[in-house]
């Protein structure tokens, strides 16, 4: 996603952080309190970075495929 300069990118809550990945948003959740994804706890709410998360996403592929037995 590309942000124009001087511009924050919108954050996604859980619901569309655990739809984007696939998984539960209990799991997603617990991956962000146990610093495992990228997150920012705002209050009582975990809010995501799409473009954050799309790089996380991209290295834990890339690590997978590197080291299959990981």
């Amino acid at each position: 996603m590309n942000t124009p300069p001087g511009l924050c990118e919108p954050l996604i809550d859980v619901d569309a952080t655990a739809q984007l990945i696939g998984l539960h948003p209990k799991t997603i959740m617990r991956m962000a309190r146990d610093k495992r994804i990228p997150a920012f706890h705002l209050g009582r709410y975990w809010m995501f970075r799409p473009s954050l998360i799309d790089t996380w996403l991209t290295t834990q592929l890339q690590s997978t495929v590197a080291n299959p037995s990981a």
